[in-house]
């Protein structure tokens, strides 16, 4: 008897333990009252691509001759390594701004598009479309959405996952990418595609491990990014319908 009383409370103890782990968050459909949190989050999540951004286009060779070009020439004008090096850290900062600048107008486009009045785009009656929110102790910490795709009509696309970087490692973005896909599931939803870019590169594991699979990649269509070569990459899964 007192065996199976120890088993008997170490099974609840371990029940009530997976309970406090699965029960942090609660994934839950929109409502009004989280618009600005969700527009922060999406902000906050788009900024931090910033850095990586600009490493990606210190790579590009053609980045690398103008710079060493400029460094040669601020030394033939200053005969000063030294002076050279702070004029050369001057553009490297201003290319920086710069690359902060067009992120900026990047980040405003999103938040004016879908995003400008989430009800309309998403939680319409009828429309085989929906905004979800995961919430712990109150907060918004991540969002998915899930809309018809206008660039592959008959396809719904999966967007807007972002996960505040506090809870992520978590396994929430993966219960927010399966929220959407149960959703689709239910609707007959046969195909579902998502873009992302190539930066992204612990998104692209998530995706493939969810099943999805890269179709394609192409440049974003804008000279800036034709200029540093800004890929982005289109990943698609087909979905298991439950009479599948």
């Amino acid at each position: 008897m007192g065996y199976k009383k120890v088993r008997a409370f170490a099974s609840t103890v371990l029940f009530s333990r997976i309970t406090k782990i699965m029960m942090w968050y609660q994934i839950r459909e929109y409502c009004d009252s989280d618009y600005s949190a969700v527009r922060e989050v999406y902000s906050t999540g788009f900024r931090e691509h910033v850095g990586a951004i600009y490493v990606h286009i210190l790579r590009q060779h053609w980045v690398q001759a103008v710079l060493l070009g400029l460094y040669l020439l601020f030394i033939l004008f200053s005969a000063s390594f030294l002076a050279s090096l702070l004029y050369l850290g001057g553009v490297l900062l201003a290319g920086r701004l710069a690359v902060q600048y067009f992120f900026e107008q990047g980040l405003q486009l999103g938040l004016r598009e879908d995003l400008q009045d989430i009800q309309a785009s998403y939680m319409q009656p009828g429309q085989v479309s929906c905004f979800w929110v995961a919430e712990s102790k109150g907060s918004v910490v991540g969002t998915v959405a899930l809309l018809p795709c206008v660039e592959e009509p008959g396809a719904w696309e999966l967007k807007r996952i972002s996960v505040r970087k506090e809870f992520r490692g978590k396994g929430l973005a993966k219960a927010l990418c399966w929220t959407a896909l149960r959703f689709a599931a239910s609707h007959k939803v046969r195909r579902v595609v998502l873009f992302t870019s190539l930066v992204q590169s612990v998104a692209h594991k998530l995706y493939h491990k969810m099943g999805f699979h890269k179709e394609e990649e192409f440049v974003w269509p804008s000279l800036p990014a034709r200029l540093v070569n800004f890929l982005v990459f289109k990943y698609a899964c087909k979905v298991m319908c439950d009479e599948d």
